[in-house]
């Protein structure tokens, strides 16, 4: 059996914490580092977990943000495997033993990813991710620089692709966990397990309510991924340029906010003018909007809010 280090970032999360070690405690795989890095906590965080110091590595340090907490559980990890769990999600009991064995049986992949379920703040199943971009296996950066489809909480990487691809970039947020998939796509080979095996928590809503610094992060995660891939065509690099835009208009539909949704429906157009769904929403803000207000509450809507509402 080879270890697997579970890397657990802390922050004013006092019962889910204690719900999410828990779950990896119960673990059917044993061989097992789990690492809490408490980003600062100023709850209940440090005593609820006291009870579990035998069985888990508990650092607590200044607040810096869940990457620098993941940088710092990456370089304190002694196993072979790494495992990212956010501090409110959930692991299946089998998560790490279906996950370990997938590596081990497909020595060519570098790490690997899984459906979800998406549940609420009482543990309610909303519905399974499973994106159809997700069962890509293989060499998938191109596919996931058009969009994020792999599900944080889900990943499971060995440490040599770590070691390739390096650690996570503190200097964003919002989509800290697609930039460092990428550049794990970009040095290792992707696996996909179409199970849920992991329960990923929907509380708040961060991205809504930081479109701007959302959209921004995201085009800098893009910009710096083009200089890493410079043989990438023009029009390819148009077309992930756009949906950034589009995926931040329908933010703003969301929010209700008309104006700066048809602006950033008209930037992803003048991107990338083959860009259908834009151009589709476009036309329905302009002719038929009291139909995409009901839309906004539609499945469609909703399972976007929810996939969006924490990074």
């Amino acid at each position: 059996m080879k270890k697997v280090s579970v890397i657990i970032p802390a922050y004013n999360k006092a019962a889910y914490t204690l719900s999410t070690v828990q779950s990896v405690i119960a673990q059917t795989y044993k061989d097992i580092e789990i690492i809490v890095v408490d980003d600062g906590s100023t709850d209940k965080t440090p005593e609820i977990l006291r009870p579990f110091r035998d069985s888990i590595k508990y650092i607590y340090k200044k607040n810096a943000g869940a990457s620098s907490a993941r940088n710092l559980g990456i370089r304190l990890a002694s196993g072979q495997f790494i495992a990212f769990l956010d501090c409110d999600d959930l692991y299946l009991p089998d998560k790490l033993s279906v996950s370990i064995d997938y590596l081990i049986q497909n020595p060519q992949a570098g790490f690997v990813h899984t459906a979800a379920y998406f549940v609420d703040e009482n543990d309610k199943v909303l519905r399974v991710f499973s994106h159809p971009n997700s069962k890509k296996t293989g060499w998938i950066s191109e596919s996931l620089i058009l969009r994020n489809f792999i599900c944080n909480s889900t990943v499971v990487a060995r440490r040599t692709c770590i070691a390739k691809a390096g650690l996570f970039n503190e200097s964003i947020f919002t989509p800290a966990d697609w930039d460092m998939w990428l550049r794990f796509s970009e040095y290792c080979q992707a696996g996909y397990i179409d199970q849920p095996l992991t329960k990923y928590r929907i509380i708040g809503s961060y991205i809504l309510n930081n479109i701007e610094r959302a959209k921004n992060e995201e085009l800098t995660v893009l910009r710096e991924a083009f200089k890493r891939k410079p043989a990438l065509s023009p029009f390819f690099k148009k077309r992930a340029l756009s949906n950034v835009f589009r995926r931040t208009a329908v933010s703003y539909l969301l929010k209700e906010n008309f104006k700066n949704c048809r602006d950033e429906l008209i930037s992803s157009i003048g991107t990338n003018m083959l860009n259908l769904p834009s151009i589709a929403l476009l036309l329905g803000l302009i002719l038929k909007k009291d139909i995409l207000l009901k839309l906004v509450n539609s499945k469609v809507y909703n399972d976007f809010k929810r996939h969006t509402a924490k990074i």
